[in-house]
């Protein structure tokens, strides 16, 4: 199905989109604060738009930020949000759900709000506006920066939400009920339900967080909901795209989860603590799934964890004898094995990447990488013999108890990278390239690193002038280094409280400068830069993804001993507490 100009302000081909009639239908917009291309990569997304749009009862539309290279409204200096499938506006829908997976896009959700005409903030709504509500990744971790313009946060795996929320929606789109009793509604019905006006955090006289108050009958803390795979239950079917995209970032590829969280136990993730426990899909199930991919023949498995078992492994061999071709999210360089190098080099894949981390075993260590040099050399190597020539890898800067001599690690780790696979492709005729792609470290909530302060600018950029110095006389690699000022952004929002609702108004409103929307507040940087004390209380514990802060703690003690911790079995360990709770 073509999307044609007619339908959108923007010229598509996709297949799969659903368009209904909206007679009788209560119509919801899904917003995706970004662009087309990175919207329609997003398995989340897509499986919220296929779930909502199986009821017979509503009419879900999806919206992305307006790109302007890719717009058809070229005279306007403000391109208008309107929905994929019928260009109506934001304004003529029921009910506004957005769906966040990173904090970048925080601005582009108060731009929205203020496109649909409704008031900026929660409060000061009324009753004839519609609910705005929000989720995804993003907002699981850490919700309180754009608390003050949500209404209420559905928080939580969706296939545990959507039945209630289903359900809910006749009366939380009626306007003959306050808005207040439609809140308590969504509280009182829905698993992970968030209502932040009923909550109050208060402070002291010099800025720090002491506490939060919350209405009575709210719960609190709000404890997301999880949804666990049960073979012997009816189950919905695994997440896959309904909609293919040739302008998707995965361009005509058929997306399918295989697994979701992972118990690696990586310090520094997000999703490795606030999606357990781990959780696989059965391969029945996937290949049930498989039978929808009907227009392309590439697929895309997704999962932060799922090689090195034997039964997904044996899947994907059948998938390449069936003549698709395989992407994957995320490769382990544990995992990586002679027939996970024929799988890639089968499917037509030309660069592999492996995520060391760090460039040192003792920082490895810290982290919890779990991960030896000799491990991380092997997978180079059988990537690289097995046909893959070119490689991509991943390292952090500014991680914690870092130093000058990791950082020299990471030049010569790639080194010795280079000097195995060169003459692999010395023998080929054709030497293969080494991209070392270096993001700064953000500490991030709900992990034992959300206790860690940022590291300082002048110290990070020593550090990233010692890696160009370093990189700069190793053929064939590339560095890339991520935006310093856009890791700074990361670091006050992942850590952020609701006191940086007026920041990012100011930002996304009036395009002010972070330091001069903060300084308008006296709001200091280093507020949310600073490293914590054991005992501070944290703005995102109005949420408990059911891991224990103390176990937290612990893994962060842990850390500053270099010690590392075994993997996360679900079922027979009780180490975190979110198997028990």
């Amino acid at each position: 199905m073509k999307t044609s100009q007619r339908w959108s302000g923007t010229l598509r081909n996709e297949k799969g989109a659903v368009r209904k009639k909206w007679a009788g239908h209560t119509s919801i917009a899904l917003i995706f604060p970004d662009v087309y291309s990175v919207g329609m990569s997003n398995l989340g997304l897509q499986s919220v738009y296929a779930g909502l749009n199986a009821g017979d009862r509503l009419v879900v539309e999806r919206f992305f930020l307006p790109d302007p290279q890719t717009h058809l409204f070229t005279g306007s200096a403000k391109l208008p949000w309107l929905s994929e499938e019928s260009s109506r506006p934001l304004k003529d829908f029921d009910l506004l759900l957005f769906s966040v997976s990173f904090e970048s896009n925080y601005q582009n959700m108060i731009k929205a709000i203020e496109a649909a005409g409704l008031s900026l903030r929660s409060e000061d709504r009324h009753n004839t506006e519609p609910l705005v509500l929000a989720g995804g990744i993003a907002t699981q971790i850490n919700p309180e920066p754009v608390a003050p313009f949500v209404d209420a946060f559905l928080l939580g795996d969706f296939e545990a939400i959507s039945g209630a929320f289903i359900s809910c929606i006749p009366d939380v789109t009626d306007h003959g009920i306050s808005r207040i009793e439609r809140l308590k509604l969504l509280a009182d019905n829905i698993p992970g339900a968030y209502v932040p006006g009923a909550y109050r955090p208060f402070y002291s006289a010099s800025g720090a967080l002491l506490g939060c108050d919350h209405r009575q009958g709210f719960p609190f803390p709000v404890v997301p909901a999880v949804f666990i795979p049960n073979p012997q239950l009816v189950i919905p079917q695994v997440p896959h795209s309904g909609i293919i995209s040739p302008d998707s970032v995965f361009s005509n590829m058929f997306l399918i989860e295989l697994a979701r969280g992972c118990g690696r136990g990586c310090r520094f993730c997000a999703a490795g603590f606030v999606c357990r426990p781990p959780r696989q899909w059965s391969v029945d199930s996937i290949n049930e799934a498989v039978q929808e991919c009907k227009d392309t023949d590439r697929i895309g498995l997704v999962g932060l964890e799922f090689l090195g078992i034997k039964d997904i492994e044996q899947f994907c061999l059948g998938l390449l004898d069936k003549g698709l071709k395989l992407a994957f999210s995320s490769l382990r360089a544990d995992d990586i094995t002679q027939d996970i190098a024929r799988l890639l080099k089968t499917s037509d894949v030309k660069v592999a990447t492996i995520a060391p981390e760090a460039g040192s075993q003792r920082l490895r260590r810290i982290i919890n990488k779990n991960l030896d040099e000799d491990v991380i050399l092997g997978a180079a190597d059988t990537l690289v013999s097995g046909g893959i020539p070119n490689l991509k890898l991943y390292f952090m800067l500014g991680l914690p108890f870092e130093t000058d001599e990791d950082v020299y690690g990471i030049i010569d780790l790639v080194d010795k990278i280079r000097s195995i696979i060169r003459p692999i492709g010395q023998s080929r005729g054709h030497l293969g390239s080494i991209t070392v792609s270096v993001s700064t470290f953000v500490p991030k909530a709900w992990t034992p690193m959300q206790w860690a302060g940022a590291v300082k600018k002048s110290v990070l950029e020593h550090r990233r002038q010692i890696l160009r110095r370093g990189m700069r006389r190793l053929p064939n690699v590339k560095l890339q280094l991520d935006s310093v000022r856009e890791a700074a952004l990361q670091t006050i929002l992942s850590r952020g409280d609701r006191r940086l609702a007026p920041v990012l108004q100011a930002m996304a409103l009036k395009g002010s400068a972070l330091s001069r929307a903060m300084k308008d507040v006296n709001l200091s940087l280093d507020i949310y830069r600073r490293a914590r004390d054991a005992n501070m209380p944290f703005p995102w514990e109005i949420v408990h993804h059911r891991v224990r802060r103390e176990y937290l703690w612990n893994e962060w003690s842990r850390a500053s001993r270099a010690q590392q911790t075994a993997f996360c079995v679900p079922g027979t360990c009780d180490r975190c507490g979110a198997c028990r709770e």
